[in-house]
């Protein structure tokens, strides 16, 4: 609409993913652009980061069959024509669909020489453990989305008022995305919809932890999302996160995505 920048109206007519159709898989794009040395257990967390990407973005978030399960098709790249054998993939994790040979030449031929190496390497493959690590890692995910309307803001005018990034400027950590959600009403306490007053998420992609300076949020009791304190909590390096009210400081562990609220 002639606008310098976006493109779109509302929220609703955008849909976030990382992850697509008969395109190659996030687990094999990853297999070709993580450091070889990359273990694979880091590999389903880097997977599980990207989720959290979708799953705290404003619009639809849309979630490839298998995502949560760090699916592969062998490397293909366009599985539209290519069978069962690079298309299936089992929720149990016991065959995963990684190694499974090169995948067909149509659409693929020109990185066969690239593809061979890796997919002669077996420690690449998931197990069924790891693979039911990242299922439940995601389902957490998903409830954390599903526990706040703030992460669904239903107009422009919502995301505007209610979506504050911070870790920006001349000073950004580059690896590091957060962003604060407003979910005061006019009684300065959380709507009801969004339950929480505040909620501050970070989505840390380095191998490193990270300390943020959030100035808006000094003095803000903030606490980690139940979610991430549940005793069946998937992933716990999140408890490792910490919040210092006093200096408005916080620290995200390494390849984690963390979520902090106030009620």
């Amino acid at each position: 609409g002639g606008q310098v920048a976006g493109y779109v109206h509302q929220p609703g007519e955008v849909v976030n993913y990382v992850e697509n159709h008969d395109n190659a898989t996030l687990f094999d794009i990853n297999v070709l652009r993580l450091h070889t040395a990359t273990p694979v257990a880091e590999r389903a967390r880097v997977q599980t980061l990207a989720s959290a990407l979708v799953m705290f973005s404003q619009g639809i978030a849309y979630v490839h069959a298998g995502q949560e399960l760090l699916r592969s098709k062998s490397l293909d790249r366009n599985s539209f024509d290519s069978g069962d054998w690079f298309n299936s993939y089992d929720p149990s994790g016991v065959r995963h669909g990684f190694a499974r040979g090169l995948p067909p030449k149509n659409d693929n031929e020109p990185a066969w020489e690239f593809m061979r190496a890796p997919l002669a390497d077996t420690s690449l493959v998931p197990s069924a453990p790891l693979v039911q690590w990242t299922r439940a890692a995601f389902a957490d995910l998903l409830r954390i989305r599903a526990s706040s309307a703030l992460f669904r803001l239903r107009s422009a005018d919502d995301v505007a008022r209610r979506l504050h990034f911070v870790n920006t400027g001349p000073q950004q950590l580059p690896t590091v995305i957060a962003a604060h959600l407003d979910g005061r009403g006019p009684s300065g306490r959380a709507q009801r919809d969004f339950r929480f007053a505040h909620l501050l998420y970070a989505v840390n992609a380095d191998t490193v932890a990270h300390d943020l300076a959030i100035p808006r949020l000094v003095g803000v009791r903030l606490q980690l999302h139940p979610v991430h304190t549940a005793a069946n909590a998937a992933d716990t390096r999140a408890r490792a996160s910490a919040w210092t009210p006093q200096r408005g400081i916080l620290r995200v562990p390494p390849r984690t995505a963390v979520v902090w609220v106030r009620p």
